[in-house]
């Protein structure tokens, strides 16, 4: 009953060792395949500012109105100027507004895409350091089961080794006792053989003391 029960309760542990190295395994395969990746199609830094048209509108935002001629056409120029003056003027604001906020803003669109590139390989850096990671975690993970099986064995070799101790020296015990029970078998066939001879010799000493007291008594008669 006792032996049925043990292969029992050892067929119970290995069909759960058995559930858990497949539920292990499953979990395993699962992150394996949950690796990230770099995408193919990782974004690009954006192209640098276009810069061409700077230096010619640095150069001819200034409206230059050339001196007005001498004589009658210098004087009708003149006039001509002093109605249109106002609008050269606007256009000329206009131009040096516009062209202050191409100077400005040309800076600002070089650190920007240089701040986008740097943004951009530190992402894919990091990101090529976390599926690296991740790889090294699956192989640290897959070297789990053999180097618990590499314990177990070590444990069942202890147990064999321990059941080994165990069991010579359970036999030396049994190997003594059964030497000291010969011994008490003997020692006990010494007293036996002993007492058998010493009361054998009693009953001879009996028999010589009748005889004594036999001859004796006969001879008070003679």
């Amino acid at each position: 009953m006792d032996t049925n029960a043990g292969r029992d309760d050892l067929a119970r542990l290995k069909a759960e060792r058995d559930a858990a190295d497949r539920e292990y395994n499953d979990a395993l395969t699962r992150l394996d395949r949950a690796i990230q990746q770099l995408p193919a199609g990782f974004p690009h830094p954006p192209p640098p500012p276009d810069e061409h048209q700077v230096t010619p509108l640095n150069t001819l935002w200034q409206i230059d109105v050339p001196p007005a001629p001498g004589g009658l056409r210098g004087r009708l120029l003149a006039l001509v100027r002093g109605f249109v003056a106002p609008l050269f003027e606007q256009q000329q604001a206009f131009n040096s507004a516009v062209v202050d906020h191409i100077n400005r803003n040309v800076p600002v669109d070089r650190q920007t895409r240089e701040s986008i590139e740097s943004t951009l390989t530190v992402l894919r850096d990091q990101l090529a350091e976390l599926a690296r990671f991740q790889s090294l975690l699956v192989i640290f993970l897959q070297q789990i089961t053999p180097y618990v099986d590499t314990r177990d064995r070590d444990v069942a070799g202890l147990l064999r080794g321990l059941s080994g101790a165990i069991n010579a020296v359970a036999d030396e015990l049994l190997k003594r006792s059964e030497a000291m029970l010969a011994r008490d078998r003997r020692s006990e066939l010494r007293a036996g053989d002993l007492d058998a001879r010493l009361a054998e010799l009693g009953a001879r000493l009996d028999e010589l003391q009748q005889s004594l007291a036999r001859s004796g008594a006969a001879a008070r008669k003679a």
